[in-house]
């Protein structure tokens, strides 16, 4: 029974060894994984975005301004504002806020984005009234609307 029992609390002492392990090496994987993404990101420039000048890194508050039109802020993890009412033939800016990449999906059948790295900006022109829906195709819980009024 002796030998028994020294064998269970030995089997728990291995299992907390090993428990501990796991999480500390899965706490350095994932903070390994944030620096790598803020160190090896690749620039806006390669992914062919609007404002292609941008170095999501070194340049994230660098971000051009919108010059005409309404935007739309993506920051922590949401459309800001989530939704929004335009005129017929007003552009709106998406721009990537958020320290994490995202991309825009219209439900509306436009083409979106693949991915928005930090720092990125898209474009779209609104030429119709309407109601327009989209999401962040990675995060597709991030919904927003564009409603476009009436002339």
């Amino acid at each position: 029974m002796r030998n028994y029992k020294q064998s269970i609390d030995n089997l728990r002492g291995l299992f907390g060894a090993v428990l501990s392990a796991l999480s500390g090496g899965l706490f350095a994987l994932i903070v390994l994984t944030q620096l790598a993404q803020q160190r090896f990101v690749a620039p806006a420039a390669d992914l062919g975005y609007v404002n292609s000048s941008v170095n999501p890194i070194a340049q994230r508050a660098a971000t051009a301004p919108v010059e005409s039109g309404a935007k739309v802020s993506i920051v922590n993890f949401a459309f800001t504002p989530e939704q929004i009412t335009i005129k017929p033939g007003q552009t709106i800016t998406w721009i990537n806020d958020d320290g994490a990449p995202h991309a825009l999906k219209f439900q509306d059948g436009a083409k979106g984005t693949d991915l928005m790295l930090p720092g990125a900006t898209f474009n779209r022109p609104f030429d119709e009234p309407g109601t327009y829906d989209y999401s962040c195709s990675v995060h597709p819980y991030m919904t927003g609307r564009v409603v476009v009024s009436a002339r």
